[in-house]
């Protein structure tokens, strides 16, 4: 079978005629004529004269929306983790304490120093934190 023979031929006749409707013969059938004008000219579309304005706003309201909704849902996990972080370093935390102390060569002092300097990079991540929720800055936890 070729491709262009089916199940359901095609009326070789119906075919003509409208072609010849699409073409504009004066023989062609009214209603073909009438199909192949309205298939020609688009449909008249009403659309304001500010219309991608508004499409651009309102694609940009979505966005923002979306956004904090993301940064609400970003800043929840984060304080989850911050929380269950501290109840595992409050839980287990003696004994890393005390592994460390006999592993670094410092012992306790070293694990002073180390302590002193997690505390300074809280501290320095915090303050910058503030300072981006100060200035109305939307950046993240970065």
């Amino acid at each position: 079978m070729k491709p262009h023979e089916s199940a359901s031929p095609i009326d070789d006749a119906r075919w003509q005629a409208q072609e010849r409707a699409r073409r504009g013969e004066a023989e062609a059938d009214p209603l073909d004529l009438r199909i192949a004008h309205a298939l020609r000219a688009p449909p008249p579309v009403a659309l304001p004269q500010d219309f991608a304005v508004r499409v651009a706003a309102l694609a940009q309201a979505r966005a923002v929306a979306d956004s904090r909704l993301e940064q609400g849902l970003l800043r929840g996990l984060v304080l989850v983790f911050a929380l269950s972080a501290a109840v595992v370093v409050a839980w287990f935390g003696r004994s890393w304490v005390a592994t460390l102390a006999a592993t670094l060569p410092g012992g306790q002092s070293a694990i002073g120093w180390g302590a002193l300097a997690a505390c300074c990079l809280l501290g320095n991540w915090g303050l910058g934190a503030l300072r981006r929720l100060h200035l109305g800055e939307r950046g993240g936890f970065a």
